[in-house]
C-alpha cells in the first residue's frame, strides 16, 4: 500500500460521524420541543373554549341558578375540570366572576383562568320571561318622499 492511496481515513470518517450524530440529536430536539408546543398550545386552546363555555353558561343563567362552583366537563371534556370564584369589587351592585379551567392530566401551568365582571341582580328586579302573546299589529305608514 502506498503512502498516497485515494480515500479517507478511519479518523477522518469518525470526525465525520460525529459531526453528523451532533446535527441529527439537534434535530430530533427540536423536533420534539415543536410536538410539545403543539400539545400544550392544544391544551391552552381547548381549555379558553371551556372557560368561554362556562362564563356563557353563568351569563345566560345567572350564577344564582348555578347548582355547583366547581365541577367537571364529563363528555364534552373528559380531562378537564372547572372552578367558579365569585368576588365583590367594591363598586355597587358588580362582582368579579372568575373561571378556572385546569386539564387534569398537566400538573403544573395547566390553568386557565377567565374573568369578567357581571351586574348583581337587584333583589326587586323579575328575571326576564318572553311574552307568550304576540304582540298588537301595528299599522303601517308610507315613507313620504321630498319633492
Amino acid at each position: 500500500m502506498s503512502r498516497f492511496d485515494p480515500g479517507f481515513t478511519f479518523l477522518e470518517v469518525m470526525v465525520a460521524l460525529a459531526i453528523l450524530a451532533t446535527a441529527f440529536a439537534a434535530v430530533l430536539k427540536l423536533h420534539g420541543d415543536s410536538i410539545e408546543m403543539l400539545l400544550a398550545s392544544r391544551m391552552h386552546t381547548s381549555a379558553a373554549q371551556l372557560a368561554q363555555y362556562k362564563m356563557t353558561q353563568i351569563e345566560v343563567t345567572g350564577i344564582e341558578n348555578l347548582p355547583f362552583l366547581s365541577g367537571e366537563f364529563d363528555n364534552l371534556a373528559p380531562d378537564y375540570k372547572w372552578s367558579v370564584e365569585v368576588e365583590p369589587t367594591g363598586m355597587k351592585d358588580w362582582r368579579k366572576i372568575t373561571v378556572t379551567v385546569s386539564n387534569k392530566l398537566v400538573r403544573k401551568g395547566g390553568d386557565y383562568q377567565l374573568t369578567e365582571f357581571m351586574p348583581s341582580p337587584k333583589p326587586e328586579q323579575e328575571p326576564f320571561r318572553p311574552s307568550t302573546t304576540a304582540p298588537p299589529a301595528q299599522k303601517s305608514v308610507p315613507l313620504r318622499r321630498g319633492g
